[in-house]
């Protein structure tokens, strides 16, 4: 019996095992785009799909930008991953690059950096990306002049990371009618219901409104927002980059687990109806 051949296979779907794997894996994407010419330009642009960067990688894809076209990452970088270790100068290179960002997590600080005004540079790199996901501490989300953000309708995921206690009742929120998920990331120690039933009131496509705490917190805030709206979710904080990876590897993340809840709520009150 003949034996079979990848390369027998039509192009197009060798392609797709090829990227297939490669997404699965980084370490297998990179060994990939080593193989021969064809797989690089397949999986070369794979590899940089989405980027994750800290003190340790930073200055490397720093010194990538550099020997590659700058089309290439507006072209290739759709996801991309900021942590607070980032320093804000690199920060503001690499968002000037990758202009074709939808999913964005930017926990840098801006506003500690640079004086607050309406040139303040993050600004303005973000507000012309075509975000359909955004996770952003909140005092710099509520910095940002919503009327010049090109996303104001096509943003579904709003992930709002609280650095210190401050108030829920961000009045930003009516600017983006699309949302459809929003996470509130929180250091607080008391719970402002009359805040969550503004948000919940002022965005009419909203599905689920998930309260991240501490794990030793969580009970009393599952008892706090039980009766005000059964769309509210509290989930302990996750691992935050595994957590912002998870969907782009195939695995469960916050969304996940805060769906499944509001589902299995579902599933009870249609029991009791009948």
């Amino acid at each position: 019996m003949q034996g079979f051949r990848l390369q027998d296979l039509p192009v197009e779907l060798e392609r797709t095992i090829f990227e297939i794997a490669a997404r699965l894996d980084l370490k297998t994407a990179m060994n990939l785009s080593l193989v021969c010419r064809q797989l690089k330009e397949w999986i070369q642009p794979l590899i940089y799909e989405m980027v994750t960067l800290g003190t340790g990688d930073t200055a490397l894809f720093l010194r990538t930008m550099e020997m590659l076209p700058a089309d290439f990452f507006a072209r290739s970088v759709k996801r991309l991953c900021l942590t607070v270790s980032v320093d804000p100068n690199d920060a503001q290179r690499i968002l000037r690059i990758c202009t074709g960002i939808s999913n964005l997590a930017c926990w840098v600080d801006f506003i500690g950096r640079f004086a607050l005004t309406r040139s303040t540079p993050f600004r303005e790199l973000l507000h012309p990306l075509p975000l359909r996901r955004l996770s952003i501490e909140a005092a710099h989300f509520q910095t940002l002049s919503f009327p010049e953000c090109a996303w104001i309708h096509s943003l579904t995921y709003l992930d709002l990371v609280f650095w210190k206690e401050d108030s829920l009742l961000i009045r930003e929120l009516r600017f983006l009618p699309g949302l459809t998920h929003v996470a509130l990331l929180l250091q607080h120690s008391s719970i402002e219901t009359s805040a969550l039933a503004y948000i919940l009131s002022i965005l009419p496509s909203l599905q689920i409104l998930c309260l991240v705490t501490d794990e030793d917190d969580l009970e009393r805030y599952e008892q706090g927002t039980r009766l005000v709206d059964p769309r509210v979710v509290c989930l302990p904080h996750p691992e935050s980059v595994l957590d912002w990876e998870a969907p782009y590897r195939g695995r469960p993340d916050m969304w996940s687990q805060a769906e499944e809840i509001i589902e299995q709520r579902q599933l009870a009150a249609n029991r009791m109806e009948e």
